[in-house]
């Protein structure tokens, strides 16, 4: 009798704590603000003008090992959607600006980094690393684990959902090369550079 109470008990905690995971899901919903301490990236987007544009915020640390283990992806992702429109930003927990502007230069970041500021309290993040997907009506589409297979499969069809990029079939000549946004740091210096010698030219 004791041992089928407790079953009981089990069975009501799950359905309760599934109930409540639910209610605090933000899929559907209007995506909460981006709160930025500082940026850790150079040429770092303007947060007010991500409406109408299809983003994607990943939650992490560097002192998270998964999250570490999980940037060659997110590099080989922004190096696939970035050219289609679509903006990923890296809101980190970490206190130390230093520490994550060597982890940018030593894992090759090529996207958008930031100590976050309580976004992710606004988006109820409970562990790390979490992706949310953020569609062109500025509705969250997707959450969950970035090596979920289910992730590159919400932003590819948010990206063809959404407006296309403002270069989309636009023939930019010799500048072809630089439709990629740089992301800041060396890679903004050197693209600087070499636009400005293809003027002069």
């Amino acid at each position: 009798m004791q041992v089928r109470k407790l079953g009981v008990f089990f069975l009501f905690g799950s359905v309760l704590f599934s109930n409540m995971c639910l209610s605090e899901s933000l899929l559907g919903k209007s995506a909460p603000e981006i709160t930025i301490k500082k940026w850790i990236t150079g040429n770092p987007p303007e947060i007010n003008k991500l409406a109408h544009r299809v983003y994607v915020i990943e939650f992490w640390a560097t002192w998270c090992g998964p999250c570490v283990k999980n940037i060659p992806h997110m590099i080989a992702l922004t190096s696939e959607y970035s050219q289609k429109g679509v903006s990923f930003i890296a809101l980190a927990e970490d206190k130390s600006a230093e520490k994550l502007r060597d982890m940018v230069s030593q894992k090759g970041i090529n996207y958008n980094v930031a100590i976050d500021n309580g976004t992710v309290d606004w988006y109820g993040i409970k562990a790390y690393p979490t992706v949310v997907v953020i569609n062109h009506l500025g509705k969250v589409v997707w959450e969950g684990l970035p090596w979920d297979k289910e992730f590159e499969k919400a932003i590819s069809r948010a990206a063809l959902a959404g407006p296309p990029p403002i270069l989309a079939g636009v023939d930019l000549g010799p500048f072809k090369q630089f439709r990629k946004p740089p992301c800041g740091g060396k890679d903004f210096a050197r693209s600087y550079h070499k636009i400005k010698a293809q003027i002069n030219n």
